[in-house]
């Protein structure tokens, strides 16, 4: 008896999830059909819209050949032969412009002339030792500066054109251009005379002109001279009797 009572409250159990579950299924199936629909939709328009984009490629790559081709080929061979030519004969045969051109002004297109009236600035020669006072920017130094230290220059590489080659430097003193070569000074005295307490006392200045370096030489130098002797080794010039005009060696004595 007990046993046919759970046997059916079993069965009915059953019974009543398959109930329960068909429900369920029959209601999920109900409720996701629209979204089903969306997604068949949603992919059929993203076939569609790929199956465009394939054909708009196609048809932009057909344009594009179909643009280019005649611009290619409308050109016979001789004439883009002719054509690819040109450039080449350009550069190797002069036009008729430039044939016209007269040879002097092409030859003097690039001559710099100097701002004090000396006229055109004179070739560097190749192995010249030291810089020209025009290879420097033009504010660089006083006017007056500038006009000494071009003077200079061009007296030093006229030197240089005419043989001498052992010069090492260039100083401007009092009007003149003195070439300065290794171990030579040049040395201007003066001699003064005052009068202190009744007695009259001689004083001498000594200037001496020589190579960058040189401080302690010229110091030994200018002791030897006081003392009425020389130096060994070093060789001396009286500055008066020395040093190079240079409107007279350059201009044939023009005067400045």
């Amino acid at each position: 008896m007990t046993y046919r009572f759970y046997a059916r409250w079993l069965i009915g159990g059953i019974v009543v999830l398959l109930i329960v579950a068909g429900a369920c299924y029959f209601w999920y199936q109900h409720d996701i059909a629209p979204y089903k629909q969306e997604a068949a939709e949603a992919e059929k328009l993203l076939r569609q819209s790929q199956k465009s984009k394939k054909v708009s490629k196609t048809g932009d790559t057909a344009q594009q050949a179909t643009d280019v081709t005649p611009a290619e080929s409308s050109t016979p061979p001789a004439e883009k032969q002719s054509n690819d030519a040109t450039p080449l004969m350009d550069k190797t045969e002069p036009s008729k412009a430039q044939s016209n051109v007269p040879a002097e002004i092409a030859e003097t297109a690039d001559v710099r002339v100097s701002p004090f009236g000396f006229g055109p600035y004179p070739e560097i020669p190749a192995d010249f030792p030291i810089a020209v006072s025009w290879q420097f920017p033009d504010d660089m130094f006083p006017t007056e500066i500038q006009r000494q230290g071009e003077l200079l220059s061009r007296v030093l590489i006229k030197l240089f054109n005419e043989g001498d080659y052992d010069f090492i430097a260039g100083k401007w003193h009092k009007g003149k251009v003195y070439p300065i070569y290794p171990n030579t000074f040049y040395v201007e005295v003066n001699e003064d005379k005052i009068e202190v307490e009744g007695k009259t006392l001689r004083t001498e200045t000594i200037r001496i002109l020589g190579p960058s370096g040189t401080r302690d030489i010229q110091k030994r130098l200018e002791k030897a001279i006081s003392a009425g002797e020389t130096l060994p080794g070093v060789r001396v010039h009286n500055m008066h009797e020395h040093g190079i005009d240079p409107f007279h060696y350059l201009f044939s004595n023009k005067g400045e």
